[in-house]
Parts: structure tokens; C-alpha cells; sequence
């Protein structure tokens, strides 16, 4: 009996080693992706691709996304008053109430067309999946000189893999047939269930291209992943546009779009108004709205991360920097600069400190304590035959490799989930593209990187992206991708005017390993 228990007891251990063994063999199987499968990820959704996904027989065998009639399977939504938050709530419980008393998976999803309003061409989609897989969608049309557009979803799980699935298909393109065709994708990027649709979109607003005029340049850089979002001059949209010029999304605005959009986390933020700023999620719900009233029209904005807008206005003939609220809704003064200055815009706030890039007189204010009750200038710099006038000549770093440069043509636009700043400055006659960072305990600055702007002209505005440089020309209605070899990759020309353009990847908000 002793033998037998004792070979009872080595086989059950066998069993259970095997058992385990096998638990986390199966495991490691489903672990993050591979380094050729995130290189894949990148490279298909970089909007370069030749490949097509497109076939001939899409047209009879893609479901048709039917907003009406007998073979409706779309639901509808009410687009009026899109930025008032509550209207965004009903959207949201409604789809909730759908989602508890629906049992969708694949074949069945839920789907809705634009239901907050916030993204012209796009669909909502949720569903449950028997295994957890991550999402690829591709943006598909018959016009052999048009590139797909893939993209896969971040669900926000470890290594992206989920089995509830809740995301907005965007993308398709104005006054064309689009064809959708959605993957499930294990975690070594192996397609296991497909399902393709169909959806004829109305033509895009009068003035705005559905495609722009595009030509390469000479630098050996690659462009960066992403859409850039262009600020037309004279209309209240918002186009974004992929590295082909082809226009992608349609954001609406009630009124002004301001020239600054800005991804924090799980959200995007923009201006609707020339004194409203919106916070809008990877869904396309609107989750608040601020309005900054009493100091003029928003020159420009920057977000904290958590709650408050920071802001430049002007009252009387004094500028002044404000911070608004999103959970009270009320504006607090933090800074009135003395009369002298002209303010242009923002830093990122980081550790209770912002950079304020002045215009006249040329450099950039870093104010310290902006959470207290009292902040106050920590340094300027600058150049003290300048700046002595308007603060205490200690707090002036007048450092030569800075101060030479001219800020008064120059825009601060901040770099996507960075903060270190960069903006483009006059040097003699020549432009560069200068990042730096601060230490404003030291009251010091140090230069990170430099690149010659040989396309640059006055009155253009800079944002580093990646390791390239996004310069836009908005008098002459064209912007440009710049390697840090100076020389452009490739230039876009809109046609006309432009407020601004701002290249964004959305990578880990709407969108994975992009």
C-alpha cells in the first residue's frame, strides 16, 4: 500500500507540473507582441502602404451599414448642440442601456453612426469576443491611387488584448465609397475572424480638399506615423489629413477652432469657440467644456492633465495668464504681466511651472508656483537690455546660444506626451528648430537639439514630432515635414490659408503601436 500511495503521489505531481507547465506555455503564447510584429504595427499604419485590401467582389459581399430602411442595422443619434455634456450623457446611457440588454459578439455588434457628434465620418462599434484579440480595421476604397488606412485599437488592456471590445472607426473618406474591413487579431498578429462593411459618406464641407497636393522632398528621414490636423483660415473645422493628403476626419466646432489641438492620455482637447475649450474622449464623447469669459478670444491654451486649462487673454492693456476649471467651471487670475508684454504661447505645466513664449520683448517667461496663490517670474531669458525694464535684472539669463534668437515670428507648439518644448526662432536671416529644457530651480536652460529650417518663412509655426519637424507656412496655405537634417520629407500644399496644423498619433488613446 505504501508503494502504491507513493506512485499515486509522484503521478499526481507529474500531472500537476505538466498542468502547469503547459498553463504558462499557453500563456507566454498570449504574451505582448513580438518586435516584428510591433514593427508591422507601425509600418501598416504609417498611411504609406501599396499593399490594398480592396477586392472586386466588395461591393456585393460587404454588409452595408444602413442608417434607415427595412435592412437598418445602424442606430442614429441626434447631432444638435453637440458640446453641451449633458447631451454627450445621454449618448453614453443610451448605449449603455443597449449594451446590458444586447448580447452582441462579432457577427452582431452594436453600431452607431457618430454618436456624440464630435467626428464627421465615423462609427461606433461593440461587441464581445469567445478569446481575447485586439482589433484592426482597414479603410479600403476602389481608387487604386488612394492608400488604405489601417489602424488598430487600443482597448486599453495588458498587451492589448481584451474580449470586450469599444471603439470608433474613423477614417473614411468624404463622398466615396468605403469599405471596412475589421480583423481579430490574436497576439502574434495572426488574423482568426473577419467581417468587412460597406458605408457611401457625403461629400466634405465647401472650401475643405478631399485631397491635397503633395510632393517629396530630399531628406533620407522617413516621415513620422500620424495625421496631421489642419486649421484651415475662415472656417470652423478641424481636418485631419494622413501622410498621402488624403482628408480622414472632419471635427466640428461650434464657431472658432482656435490653431492648437493637445492629446492628454484618454482624451483630446481643442477649442469649439473663441472662448471655449472642449475635452473630448477616445469615443468621441464630450466630457467637459470651459469657457474663459472677460479677457477677449483664447490666444492660446495648454492642459494640466487633471483639471485646469491654462491660458493667455487680454483685459484692458494688460495680457494676462489664466487657468479655468473643467469641475467648477470658474477662472482664477494667475499671472497680469506688466503692459509691456506681448505674449504668443505655452508650455505643458510640469511641476507647478510654465514657459510663456513672449513676442515682444523677444524670449520666454518661466513663472514658478502657478498653483499658489502669488506665483511669480522664477527667470526670463532673454536679453537684459530688453527685459530690464519689465523684471529685476537677476532673473534675466541672458545666455548668448538663446538670446541671440528672435521669438516674434515663432509659435510654441508642444511635442505629443513630451515635455520638452520646441519652437522655431530667427537667427540672423536664417530659421532653426530648437528644442530645450529647463530647470527652474537653477534658473538655467540647456539646449537638447537644433535643425537649420532652410523652408521656414516669417510667421511660421513649429512642431517637433518624432524625431522630425512639422512646419507650417499659413499665409501661403502649406505645411511641411522637416528631418533633423534640415531638409523636408515631404510638403503639402492646402491651397489656401492656415491657422495652424498639428501632427498627432493618438498612440495609447485611440489607437496601438502606431
Amino acid at each position: 500500500m505504501k508503494k502504491a500511495g507513493k506512485l499515486i503521489i509522484v503521478t499526481l505531481l507529474i500531472l500537476s507540473g505538466l498542468t502547469a507547465g503547459a498553463y504558462f506555455f499557453l500563456k507566454g503564447r498570449e504574451g505582448g507582441p513580438s518586435n516584428e510584429f510591433k514593427k508591422r504595427m507601425a509600418k501598416e499604419q504609417s498611411d504609406n502602404q501599396t499593399d490594398r485590401a480592396y477586392q472586386y467582389d466588395m461591393p456585393d459581399k460587404a454588409t452595408v451599414l444602413a442608417t434607415d430602411g427595412e435592412d437598418k442595422n445602424v442606430l442614429n443619434f441626434e447631432s444638435n448642440s453637440v458640446y453641451q455634456v449633458s447631451n454627450s450623457n445621454e449618448a453614453r446611457a443610451r448605449l449603455d442601456r443597449l449594451i446590458k440588454r444586447t448580447d452582441a459578439d462579432f457577427d452582431n455588434p452594436i453600431i452607431a453612426k457618430n454618436p456624440f457628434g464630435t467626428m464627421e465620418n465615423s462609427f461606433y462599434f461593440y461587441f464581445h469576443t469567445s478569446f481575447r484579440c485586439m482589433v484592426r480595421y482597414t479603410i479600403t476604397v476602389e481608387d487604386e491611387t488612394i492608400s488604405d488606412h489601417i489602424r488598430y485599437v487600443n482597448n486599453g488592456q495588458e498587451n492589448n488584448l481584451a474580449k470586450e471590445h469599444e471603439f470608433l472607426v474613423e477614417g473614411l473618406l468624404p463622398g466615396k465609397t468605403n469599405f471596412i474591413v475589421m480583423e481579430l487579431v490574436d497576439s502574434t498578429g495572426n488574423t482568426r475572424e473577419t467581417k468587412n462593411y460597406q458605408y457611401t459618406t457625403a461629400g466634405s464641407p465647401s472650401g475643405i480638399p478631399q485631397k491635397i497636393t503633395v510632393s517629396d522632398g530630399y531628406s533620407k528621414s522617413t516621415l513620422a506615423n500620424g495625421m496631421y490636423y489642419v486649421f484651415p483660415s475662415g472656417t470652423p473645422w478641424i481636418a485631419a489629413y494622413d501622410n498621402k493628403g488624403i482628408l480622414r476626419d472632419l471635427i466640428p466646432t461650434e464657431s472658432f477652432h482656435g490653431h492648437r489641438i493637445t492629446a492628454s492620455d484618454d482624451c483630446i482637447l481643442y477649442q469649439i469657440s473663441e472662448d471655449k475649450v472642449a475635452k473630448v474622449s477616445a469615443l468621441g464623447r464630450v466630457t467637459g467644456v470651459v469657457q474663459m469669459k472677460g479677457y477677449g478670444k483664447i490666444r492660446d491654451f495648454s492642459y494640466d492633465g487633471y483639471n485646469e486649462v491654462y491660458w493667455l487673454g487680454k483685459k484692458k492693456k494688460n495680457e494676462y495668464l489664466l487657468a479655468t476649471s473643467f469641475q467648477t467651471g470658474k477662472t482664477r487670475v494667475v499671472y497680469r504681466f506688466k503692459k509691456d508684454i506681448q505674449t504668443g504661447s505655452l508650455t505643458v505645466p510640469q511641476s507647478g511651472s510654465i514657459g510663456v513664449v513672449a513676442k515682444n520683448p523677444s524670449g520666454v517667461i518661466y513663472l514658478d508656483a502657478i498653483t499658489a496663490a502669488k506665483p511669480k517670474i522664477s527667470f526670463v531669458v532673454g536679453k537684459k537690455a530688453a527685459w530690464k525694464k519689465v523684471t529685476a535684472k537677476k532673473k534675466i539669463n541672458d545666455n548668448k546660444k538663446f538670446t541671440g534668437w528672435n521669438t516674434k515670428e515663432s509659435m510654441l507648439l508642444s511635442q505629443e506626451n513630451e515635455t520638452i518644448p520646441a519652437m522655431l526662432v530667427q537667427e540672423g536671416n536664417q530659421y532653426l528648430a530648437v528644442e530645450w529644457q529647463a530647470d527652474v530651480a537653477k534658473k538655467t536652460v540647456q539646449k537638447k537639439a537644433s535643425a537649420t529650417a532652410v523652408e521656414a518663412k516669417s510667421g511660421s509655426l513649429l512642431q517637433k514630432c518624432g524625431n522630425n519637424y512639422v512646419i507650417v507656412c499659413g499665409t501661403a496655405g502649406t505645411y511641411l515635414e522637416m528631418g533633423s537634417d534640415g531638409k523636408a520629407i515631404r510638403r503639402y500644399n492646402y491651397g489656401s490659408g492656415l491657422d495652424s496644423v498639428q501632427k498627432l498619433t493618438l498612440s495609447g488613446m485611440y489607437f496601438y503601436g502606431i
